[in-house]
């Protein structure tokens, strides 16, 4: 008895298809989001609808690694380094992507620097794309810093929208990458992270009426 065999028959355009999928899956994944355990970001809270939660580890850095020193200037050509301005208080680095990024954290800034600390935004762009704001911008065309410290989307050759908090030690408090939390909530995730680390400044008490 001769054994019967089947045959698969090409369809046109199947293979198509499979690749456009394939695409699209890959496009679904969060842009810059590594497929290897070792690199992607660890959760220290839980995740909120107004941005990423903070992180213990992204890349090469834990929290409490030491951060890479950033000399910059500013809208107004005065220098900034990270080594001098975090001795004096803690400094929060905001990488942004867009305008919008630096708007966000301008819209909290008065908030943020309450609780004693000193806040830059670096951005490849210049000052005049942002012109209402009041947040120190610090321009870094070629995206170094951001390369520093791991935040460069070398697919859009931007940086990474991220937040990260350096004591005056030098030490990262806190670390936030993929988008930048607003509505209160980057407040109150640097508030948690200066009171872990002891760095919170004390708060006058309220005026009772």
């Amino acid at each position: 008895m001769v054994g019967r065999t089947h045959s698969l028959t090409a369809v046109p355009g199947l293979a198509l298809c499979a690749l456009a999928t394939s695409s699209l899956l890959a496009f679904a994944q969060e842009p810059g989001k590594s497929t290897h355990p070792e690199d992607s970001p660890l959760p220290t809270g839980q995740t909120t609808s107004n941005g990423p939660p903070a992180v213990t580890r992204y890349g090469r850095f834990l929290l409490g690694d030491a951060a890479p020193d950033v000399v910059l200037h500013d809208q107004q050509s005065v220098r900034y380094q990270l080594g001098t301005a975090r001795r004096q208080k803690p400094q929060m680095l905001v990488f942004a992507r867009t305008p919008v990024d630096v708007r966000t954290v301008d819209a909290v800034l008065r908030e943020l620097e309450a609780l004693g600390i000193g806040v830059v935004a670096i951005a490849p762009f210049r000052s005049d794309r942002v012109a209402s704001a009041s947040v120190r911008l610090l321009t870094d065309g070629a995206s170094i810093t951001a390369r520093n410290y791991g935040v460069f989307d070398a697919v859009t050759s931007n940086p990474r929208p991220s937040v990260f908090l350096i004591d005056r030690m030098g030490k990262i408090q806190m670390m936030m990458a993929g988008g930048i939390p607003n509505d209160g909530e980057l407040v109150r995730l640097t508030r948690e992270s200066l009171e872990r680390a002891g760095e919170l400044v004390a708060q006058p008490p309220p005026v009772l009426e």
